[in-house]
């Protein structure tokens, strides 16, 4: 029974991990935005 659970927290510690990274390491492929990760277009919006 240790032995689930134990796969169970480090399953969901691994996701938390990966979330984390995900959210903190910018994407190669946006284009433009503010650097928070919003999706917004900065550039396009500073040239209206």
């Amino acid at each position: 029974m240790e032995t689930i659970q134990y796969i169970i927290i480090a399953l969901i510690f691994i996701a938390a991990v990966l979330y984390v990274v995900k959210r903190f390491i910018p994407s190669k492929n946006q284009q433009g935005g503010c650097g928070k990760g919003c999706g917004c277009d900065f550039d396009k919006a500073k040239q209206s």
